[in-house]
C-alpha cells in the first residue's frame, strides 16, 4: 500500500506551535479582535433600541448616532486594518459615563463599552 492510502482515514492532529490542527490560526489578537466587533455590533444595536426607551433630546439623538457610528465600525472590525480599532477606542470611550456625565444609559451599556475598550485595545496591542 502507498503512504497516500494510509493516511487517508487519520485525522491531523495538532501541532505543538499552539496553531488549530486543520491550519487556522487561533491567536489571541484574533479573538479579541471577533470579540470587539461583536461588542460594537451589540453597543451600537443598543444606542439605537435606546431612542424607543428615552424622551426625544438631543442627548439620545446623538447616542443613537454613536450607535450607528459604533455599528459601521464594527462592521469595520470584521477586516484587518488597526484603523477601525483605534477608531472604534475613540468612540467607544466617549460614551462612557465618566466623560459624558450623562446617568441615563443603563449600566450593561457601560459595561459593554468597557468590554469594548478592553478588547480592541488587545486586538490593537497584539501582534499580528
Amino acid at each position: 500500500m502507498s503512504k497516500a492510502k494510509l493516511d487517508i482515514g487519520r485525522s491531523p492532529t495538532p501541532t505543538h506551535s499552539g496553531e488549530h490542527p486543520h491550519g487556522v490560526n487561533l491567536g489571541f489578537g484574533r479573538v479579541s479582535r471577533h470579540c470587539a466587533t461583536a461588542f460594537a455590533i451589540v453597543a451600537g444595536c443598543l444606542a439605537v433600541a435606546n431612542l424607543w426607551l428615552v424622551p426625544l433630546s438631543g442627548a439620545s439623538l446623538l447616542e443613537a448616532g454613536r450607535g450607528v457610528i459604533l455599528l459601521l465600525l464594527g462592521i469595520g472590525l470584521m477586516g484587518t486594518a488597526r484603523l477601525s480599532l483605534f477608531l472604534t477606542l475613540l468612540v467607544a470611550s466617549a460614551g462612557l459615563d465618566i466623560f459624558t456625565g450623562n446617568t441615563d444609559t443603563p449600566a450593561i451599556t457601560t459595561v459593554i463599552d468597557v468590554c469594548l475598550i478592553t478588547t480592541a485595545a488587545f486586538a490593537l496591542v497584539s501582534p499580528r
